[in-house]
């Protein structure tokens, strides 16, 4: 029998295409991606099946549309789809063929990884670490958050995810493997080291272009997400 191969999947919360590999922004700054894109096979024409993360993580591990699972925003849960019910998870399917399966960190939305990830080794702390007060002076929910926290990489969840799945691979011998490794960030809120945001003096900074009447072509559904008043600041500040 032919040997399998093992799998490992890795997820990067709310990462679009401004990376070096897409010629996506011009300062951005994506070694480690870049060099992984060189190592393979890079799709130049890839969209998710949703902008919000539930649908969109829903879509890849259930194979399903939005439109066919039911789940277009943070809720329902996966098991709330009469749909998705009837349906294999992609850890699930791998399982079922004799894979071990196992990961850390954001893979599926919200609670639902220790729901339907075997082995699940943790969060890590998730969206954290958070400061004790607001760092930045601009309007808007805490969520927005960003600046200079905390002091060291090693304190970051995602660092912290990595050197989990660096372990386990090296102590992993079960064979086939399936894994995956789900970073939090660049999700909001945005703290990192200060090291960081020396990369990208504030002076220096290129900002996307703004498109009068830019949302006409965009649904009533999609407008509403963007203008989610107890999320985000408003979309006039945004602009000024």
């Amino acid at each position: 029998m032919e040997k399998r191969p093992n799998v490992l999947l890795i997820s990067v919360d709310d990462l679009n295409d401004w990376i070096g590999c897409l010629g996506g922004h011009p300062q951005a700054k994506t070694p480690n991606i870049d060099r992984l894109a060189a190592r393979g096979v890079l799709f130049t024409n890839a969209h998710c099946q949703s902008p919000v993360c539930n649908p969109s993580r829903a879509s890849l591990m259930t194979s399903l549309y939005p439109s066919t699972s039911g789940i277009y925003f943070l809720n329902p849960d996966l098991s709330e789809s009469p749909v998705v019910r009837k349906n294999s998870l992609m850890p699930q399917r791998f399982q079922a063929e004799g894979y071990y399966v196992t990961g850390a960190g954001k893979l599926f939305h919200g609670n639902q990884n220790q729901k339907y990830l075997p082995n699940y080794g943790g969060s890590f702390g998730g969206f954290g670490p958070r400061p004790e007060k607001k760092i930045s002076p601009f309007p808007g929910h805490p969520l927005w958050d960003w600046g200079a926290y905390p002091e060291r990489d090693e304190q970051m969840p995602d660092h912290q995810i990595a050197n989990w799945a660096e372990d386990r691979l090296a102590q992993l011998k079960e064979q086939p493997l399936w894994m995956g490794v789900g970073f939090y960030r660049p999700h909001v809120p945005q703290f990192a080291p200060q090291k960081w945001f020396d990369l990208y003096p504030m002076n220096t900074l290129q900002l996307p272009k703004t498109i009068a009447g830019d949302l006409k072509d965009i649904s009533q559904y999609g407008i509403d997400i963007t203008r989610l008043k107890h999320v985000a600041p408003t979309h006039e500040w945004v602009l000024k």
